[in-house]
């Protein structure tokens, strides 16, 4: 295909779906919810394709010949969305007739196709030519995996049309024996296990591994209720984590090479030149298919790959400029990168730090103590001819640092003591003495760092630290004794982050507010039991909130809750956020106000935006109020591939980012819908790097207010991707978003050190960005 259409160099993953037909003949019937559906189907469903579209469900007989009869014919058009709705969700159950080599997996939660490779598998591709490995290394296999679904789309006003979407990632299939993986010694405690060959009706996830006694494996959690299970009738379920697990252990010093070979045949297929040669292949394909009869009359064909150019009257892509970053109130220190701007001006909060000479607890273990120390030295002085010259004081106007030791002694550690009890016993003598610390940094060897959850001495650490309203920034020995060639990019993110825990702005961004103010609010919801076997989850919601400019004013955790129990306790702990924010900002009578309402992913079953509409108003009944609530997701099925952008070459001589499309690049699939790429060509950080996936960003039709623009709140979006405090570099999701998953990444984990309580995070940490 050429690769460089006239006019745009820009395409999709997906293929047009060509319809000639201007109308067709469908059957209504009314049902005035979906709840029926179901039923229906199992019913006629041989006989009629079925669907639900607001109140009607409508049938498309499956041949000429149907056996029962339903609903009352209507004629329909098919440049119109409820015609084109009907025909798109006919044309995903027919896809697999487009790929009949392969055999087709029905996704539970979302529509379309999944279907596995059957020539390529790269582990055996890889050891082909070894020798003397077990045989259960074998049965590790990796099949690239491919999505195939259909999607609507109007890239301009008017012009709706179906496209057929190719997604492209990797499946990991663990399929050795259990037996022979435990002869192996490898211990399998805590990895989950799927049945081998599910009955209909039987969940596919048996449970997780207690231990193993001969053929026979005791599980602690399991689907069906049983305590055990035969080894034989199940395998582990296939992750990365597993195959680490396992391979480092069967291919012994062989699995470093393993590994960076697995990661360049996985490149062949996931960054832009490899999927761009799937799309290729999989396009021959479907030439060769039969046209899919849509209905009676209708006939489809897949036509060339989707070119998004622009037309003279509308734009469908558009370039935002660059992010900047600001270090004052007034915006008029600014820089495009974040850290050549912390040199050249200072943090943003440098006039309103709350302390210019803070105290920072360093817990270290004595083996590494001195170069800790010495490490510490050129952090907070810097690092000569390096980017950290200035340091930590001098950069971030700060004076006098002061770093107080608490030592764990490990000299006379033991394999019988667990280290995650020494450092809290210490710690907690320490702190007895002195708990008046600004902020701490706790320091822990390679090895304790990859201890269990339960067993972690940095997270028994950081609990009793967080307790005492004490934010902590963790350390590993080998991150901090790197040479200073090393050391001075890590020493970026590290006094970034610090500082921020400390109560400190490093920067915002130059996004000028057009109303009274503006406040932006980040939805996350954490299942926090952490297990995938309890009918009823307990959940906790997660919400930060920063004012319009990025900057950072608290973040809330609710209390647990079942998930029907959701939305009350949503509304509550959002009432509560806004009373408290419309007292701190001053909002008076009369005020507009704009609220922005991030959601990470649609919460099943709530009118979510119908709810926070009304918690809004509510709380600010004196203020007019312009209300927008938009999804921001990362799970949908589009990508977009630049053949202009070549890539960046590496030190090896290699090539890395090429077709990654420029960041800030913006792309319109529906009226209220757009694409963002976030990370661009010098986000990729490696030559295997996969395509990224751009942000599908979803505005709610009951947002109101002319502050609901959708371009402007897209552009907020990809502004707050620069709002992290974690890194000098962007994040792929705005920090309404990532903030929230670090914290319930951090709930989750803290939950399994005993004694934990979350009730600091509202109190002594409320404004605290302890979770970066």
């Amino acid at each position: 295909m050429d690769k460089a259409p006239t006019g745009t160099s820009l395409r999709l993953n997906a293929f047009h779906l060509i319809i000639q037909e201007p109308t067709f003949q469908v059957f209504a019937q009314p049902m005035p919810d979906n709840k029926g559906l179901k039923g229906l189907r199992q019913t006629i469903g041989k006989d009629w394709f079925l669907t639900w579209k607001e109140g009607t469900v409508y049938g498309i007989p499956r041949s000429n010949q149907t056996s029962e009869p339903f609903g009352k014919p209507v004629t329909l058009k098919t440049n119109e969305y409820l015609g084109l709705a009907i025909l798109n969700a006919h044309a995903n159950e027919l896809i697999p007739q487009l790929l009949p080599k392969y055999e087709p997996i029905r996704l539970k939660y979302r529509r379309g196709i999944r279907f596995v490779a059957k020539k390529t598998e790269i582990i055996s591709e890889i050891v082909k030519d070894w020798s003397g490995l077990p045989l259960a290394t074998f049965g590790f296999k990796i099949r690239p995996r491919f999505t195939c679904d259909t999607r609507l789309v109007e890239f301009r006003p008017g012009q709706l049309q179906i496209l057929l979407m190719l997604g492209a990632a990797m499946n990991w299939s663990a399929e050795s024996r259990l037996t022979d993986l435990v002869a192996a010694g490898i211990d399998l405690t805590g990895l989950h296990v799927i049945r081998r060959n599910p009955q209909p009706g039987e969940r596919r996830l048996a449970g997780l591994i207690a231990r193993m006694d001969g053929d026979t494996v005791h599980l602690s959690e399991s689907s069906h209720g049983q305590s055990t299970i035969a080894a034989d009738a199940v395998q582990l379920e296939g992750s990365r984590a597993v195959f680490s697990r396992c391979l480092k252990i069967l291919m012994g010093d062989r699995y470093r090479n393993f590994d960076t070979e697995r990661d360049e045949r996985e490149a062949d297929f996931m960054t832009g030149p490899g999927l761009d040669n799937c799309l290729d292949q999989f396009f021959d394909q479907f030439r060769k298919a039969e046209a899919l009869q849509l209905a009676p009359g209708v006939m489809a064909t897949v036509g060339e790959q989707v070119n998004l150019a622009n037309a003279t009257d509308f734009q469908t892509t558009v370039e935002l400029p660059p992010v900047e970053y600001c270090y004052d109130p007034a915006k008029t220190r600014r820089h495009q990168y974040a850290w050549k701007g912390l040199e050249a001006f200072g943090p943003y909060s440098r006039d309103s730090f709350p302390k210019r000479s803070p105290k920072v607890l360093v817990v270290c273990p004595d083996v590494a103590q001195p170069r800790i120390e010495q490490a510490l030295r050129h952090f907070q002085h810097g690092i000569p001819q390096s980017t950290f010259a200035k340091g930590f004081e001098r950069a971030f106007n700060l004076v006098n640092v002061e770093f107080s030791f608490c030592t764990i002694p490990l000299r006379q550690f033991t394999s019988s003591s667990k280290p995650a009890s020494v450092y809290h016993a210490h710690l907690e003598k320490h702190l007895a003495a002195d708990s008046n610390f600004d902020a701490a940094i706790v320091v822990v060897q390679d090895d304790h760092a990859q201890l269990p959850d339960s067993t972690s001495p940095y997270l028994y650490a950081k609990a009793l630290l967080l307790t005492n309203g004490i934010p902590v920034q963790e350390a590993r020995v080998s991150t901090l004794t790197r040479q200073p060639q090393g050391l001075q990019w890590v020493l970026q993110n590290f006094s970034v982050a610090l500082y921020a825990k400390m109560g400190g702005t490093p920067w915002t961004v130059n996004h000028d507010l057009t109303v009274n103010d503006e406040i932006v609010i980040g939805m996350g919801l954490v299942e926090v039991s952490g297990s995938r076997f309890e009918e009823r989850q307990r959940h906790v919601g997660i919400t930060t909130v920063f004012r319009g400019d990025g900057n950072y004013l608290l973040a809330n955790v609710s209390r647990e809750c079942p998930y029907e129990d959701y939305p009350a306790v949503l509304k509550d702990t959002m009432a509560e956020v806004l009373a408290e924010i419309r007292e701190r900002n001053g909002w008076r009578k009369g005020d507009t106000v704009r609220v922005v309402f991030h959601a990470s992913k649609p919460l099943r079953n709530l009118e979510v935006d119908e709810l926070m509409e009304k918690c809004v108003k509510e709380a600010a009944p004196e203020q007019n109020i312009q209300f927008a609530f938009l999804d921001v997701l990362r799970d949908h099925s589009f990508q977009v591939l630049d053949y202009a952008q070549m890539g960046r070459s590496t030190n090896d001589e290699k090539t890395k980012g090429a077709y990654v499309p420029k960041r800030g690049l913006v792309v319109q699939i529906g009226k209220d819908t757009r694409l963002i790429c976030t990370n661009g060509v010098l986000q990729i950080k490696k030559p295997t790097t996969p395509l990224p996936m751009p942000l599908l960003v979803h505005l709610h039709p009951l947002s109101t207010g002319s502050g609901c623009d959708l371009t402007y709140l897209t552009e907020q979006v990809l502004k707050f991707t620069s709002l992290t405090w974690r890194s000098t570099q962007p994040a792929y999701t705005p920090v309404t978003i990532y903030y929230s998953e670090l914290i319930s990444e951090l709930l989750l984990r803290l939950k399994k050190v005993p004694g934990w309580s979350p009730a600091p995070l509202n109190t002594k940490l409320r404004s605290c960005k302890w979770f970066l």
